[in-house]
């Protein structure tokens, strides 16, 4: 069986069912790879991040001819014109669900060519989905949105940087130091917790320091470097609130700066950062066990507050520079934002639940734990560090005590 064998006739079904067979000429697909490269000072190569891939694209040229080409070409114009989805038997690569795409043009040539009508259409792949989601679990969703950020924010740091005289770059670097600096100071001992962590944040960590004279002319590099740097202590299995007010602290500690920035790279680099801390606390609540709903609850709220600060700083901040966003990465970082918060909400369904009781008389933590629970063993560490209990609460717990379980 040759290829010959394997063309099947061309058809276009509309997405109201009704179709149409055609003639067409030579025939192509084309399709685009989500991938950004990064070339580092300090490394022979080039990291390509993978995204993944757009819809295919089947550009046709559609030909109809003899005494009825003009009614056939008509009627093709209204199934295209349809809204919707619908679905195209191409002729060497199968069936694909379409939308047809853009312009579309129909050429009649009465004098040079008459009793034929041509009709040029690009029919894209659709997957039919106004909110995709993937076949992996949600949280490898929330981190898929945090890598389509990272690469979105390194392009718009290139982009609206501008490096080209020495002033510009001795500024910069200042700034860029001052930041760094801040980044070791406050994410340092969440690095710490966990060696691998720990060797990931020091090697970029150095690359970025020994390098920077260098990235400053390679500054969606830099930026992407940096990004990878602020990201990966939130990865650390540490306690969550350490992880959540490291990243917390750092962004206020821009948002509560002199103002609005001197000048536009500064600002631009200010926001780098603290648009990347939001995905640090991203990344934090992703990489948590949590236990019980109002921990996952009180995540949601903290990263959506987190993130309001951010957009009220940045306006600000816009304003007083009478600059416009282009909003490329702004997107990315409020879908990352949006995903997380739908993931911890969806979660919290399945994690205990918080009741309070106040004691009618003094209890033992063992008898108490046991009454609640049916068991001690998983339970009473939880209890006594969830309640807070003193020493001598630990002893026996008085009554009128009021007392905080989850079920």
């Amino acid at each position: 069986m040759s290829w010959v064998d394997r063309i099947i006739e061309a058809r276009y079904t509309s997405p109201s069912g009704r179709f149409i067979i055609f003639n067409y000429e030579n025939v192509r697909k084309s399709f685009d790879k989500k991938t950004t490269a990064f070339n580092f000072p300090d490394a022979d190569g080039t990291y390509i991040q993978d995204l993944g891939h757009s819809g295919r694209r089947y550009p046709l040229r559609i030909i109809f001819w003899g005494d009825d080409h003009d009614l056939e070409a008509a009627f093709l114009d209204e199934l295209l014109s349809e809204r919707g989805t619908g679905k195209l038997e191409h002729p060497l690569y199968g069936a694909v669900d379409v939308v047809p795409f853009g312009t579309i043009t129909q050429r009649d040539d009465l004098k040079t060519a008459s009793n034929q009508s041509i009709i040029d259409v690009v029919f894209w792949e659709t997957i039919g989905l106004i909110y995709p989601t993937s076949q992996a679990d949600p949280a490898s969703n929330v981190l898929t949105s945090v890598d389509e950020y990272n690469t979105a924010s390194a392009a718009e740091f290139e982009d609206v940087t501008d490096l080209d005289s020495a002033v510009e770059q001795s500024s910069f670097k200042n700034t860029y130091d001052a930041l760094l600096n801040s980044v070791e100071g406050g994410l340092q001992s969440i690095a710490d917790v966990q060696e691998d962590v720990q060797k990931e944040f020091n090697a970029i960590n150095d690359s970025i320091n020994q390098g920077i004279d260098v990235l400053i002319s390679e500054p969606l590099t830099l930026a992407f470097q940096t990004v990878l740097l602020i990201q990966a202590p939130a990865r650390a299995l540490t306690n969550i609130t350490a992880r959540l007010d490291a990243y917390k602290d750092l962004a206020d500690a821009i948002f509560s700066g002199n103002g609005a920035s001197v000048n536009s790279n500064e600002f631009h680099t200010q926001d780098l950062y603290a648009s990347t801390y939001v995905t640090g606390s991203v990344v934090a609540v992703v990489n948590n066990q949590f236990i019980t709903k109002s921990e996952a609850l009180n995540a949601a709220e903290f990263v959506l507050d987190q993130f309001a600060d951010l957009v009220t700083w940045r306006d600000d901040n816009f304003e007083a520079l009478a600059e416009i966003d282009t909003g490329s990465a702004y997107q990315q970082l409020q879908e990352a934002v949006a995903v997380t918060a739908g993931f911890l909400v969806e979660i919290s369904f399945t994690l205990k639940q918080e009741r309070k009781l106040i004691l009618d008389r003094s209890r033992t933590v063992i008898d108490l734990v046991g009454e609640l629970h049916g068991s001690i063993d998983d339970q009473i560490d939880f209890f006594i560090t969830s309640n807070d209990l003193t020493g001598s609460e630990i002893l026996e717990l008085p009554r009128g005590r009021e007392i905080v379980y989850y079920i």
